[in-house]
């Protein structure tokens, strides 16, 4: 990947539904040389879709939640079978320390997540332990992965 592959990235995370033109114009290259080089991005995984971000309180989600989950180890298949199956379960990553995975969901409300807890997480495969943090308000959402691949600054 070159400086112009990064510079379409970082153009196109930014803007996902402008024409090539348009890229071509910001990045300084034509329609013809974009199409193709976010075409092989597209073939090499780079680029893996295009979306509409929306807004949570506008589908009725007024409430997120971090869940953190200890699983019976002989149980890891299942969980993550069942995890990726599961609709209001956003997000999951495996981590480091005392638990074995974080879940993010999205709710309703409180009553939307105590039943969410108590009549779906709660008989996730091999599940053995849960820790759930209320998400009081978003400071930060949808960070551009192009600027988190540049140098940092030890400073």
């Amino acid at each position: 990947m070159d400086v112009l592959d990064r510079k379409i990235l970082k153009s196109i995370e930014a803007n996902g539904r402008q024409s090539f033109q348009e890229l071509g114009s910001d990045i300084g290259l034509s329609k013809t040389a974009c199409w193709g080089r976010v075409q092989s991005m597209e073939k090499k995984g780079v680029i893996l879709g295009y979306g509409a971000k929306l807004d949570p309180r506008s589908l009725g989600l007024g409430v997120f939640a971090i869940i953190q989950i200890m699983i019976d180890p002989s149980k890891r298949a299942e969980f993550e079978r069942a995890v990726l199956n599961h609709a209001a379960i956003l997000e999951c990553y495996t981590i480091a320390g005392e638990a074995d995975y974080v879940l993010k969901v999205a709710c309703r409300d409180v009553d939307d997540l105590d039943t969410l807890l108590r009549m779906q997480i709660s008989l996730l495969p091999g599940l053995q332990r849960s820790t759930t943090m209320i998400c009081m308000n978003t400071i930060k959402t949808g960070g551009a992965l192009t600027a988190a691949t540049e140098p940092r600054d030890a400073g």
